[in-house]
Formats: structure tokens, C-alpha cells, sequence
């Protein structure tokens, strides 16, 4: 998506970069591109396995409550 701000008669250059900063403010295409740009690009097989990997934390973290629940602990 791009944005496009046309020079009106009059307007100094830091007005027309204050309008487009103003639009860019708070674009939800922008703020997925800042993160990317933060982060740098992450594959897609990168990306399940981060998943996988907290899924994995959340997971245990269950078990050991079940487990001090119900008194099955050293």
C-alpha cells in the first residue's frame, strides 16, 4: 500500500512531512512492517518452531501443576 502526499500550494516541506507522518501514525500495514524490520525476516519453518517450542513450555508448565496438585511429587 503506498501512501502519496501531493505538495499543496503554500505548504512548506515540513508541513507535507508532518501530514505524512500524521497518515503513517497509526497504520496497522506499517506497524507488521516496523516489527519485521526489527526482528529481520523469519522463515516460516522458523516461525512453527518458535511456536512449537512455547507450546512446549506451556505444556510443561501444566504437567508440574498437575503434578503438585494432586501430590504426585518427590
Amino acid at each position: 500500500m503506498a501512501l502519496v502526499v501531493k505538495r499543496k500550494k503554500g505548504q512548506s516541506q515540513q508541513q507535507m512531512i508532518g501530514e505524512f507522518k500524521r497518515l503513517t501514525f497509526n497504520d496497522p500495514g506499517l506497524e507488521k512492517v516496523k516489527e519485521t524490520a526489527q526482528q529481520g525476516y523469519i522463515g516460516k519453518s522458523r516461525r512453527k518452531h518458535e511456536k512449537k517450542k512455547e507450546l512446549k513450555k506451556e505444556f510443561a508448565k501444566l504437567r508440574r501443576r498437575h503434578k503438585r496438585a494432586t501430590g504426585r511429587t518427590k
